[in-house]
């Protein structure tokens, strides 16, 4: 007639796995967006040139990366 606790706790599952999945996704973005700021800021400043960027830029976003990690 109604839901059974063996649906609920199944359900209850899929959301947990789902928000864990999320969560790893989320925390393999801010590392992959770490790395790439740490090459960007190992390049000469002429290379940033050639791409358009600006080196103050890239270290300000590269600090603003890891404290948001932290």
């Amino acid at each position: 007639m109604g839901i059974t606790t063996e649906k609920l706790a199944f359900t209850g599952r899929k959301d947990m796995v789902s928000l864990i999945k999320s969560g790893f996704s989320a925390y393999r973005r801010w590392r992959q967006r770490e790395r790439d700021l740490r090459h960007l800021s190992d390049l000469p400043d002429y290379l940033l040139d050639d791409i358009g960027l600006d080196r103050h830029i890239v270290e300000a976003e590269l600090r603003k990366a890891l404290a948001d990690g932290k």
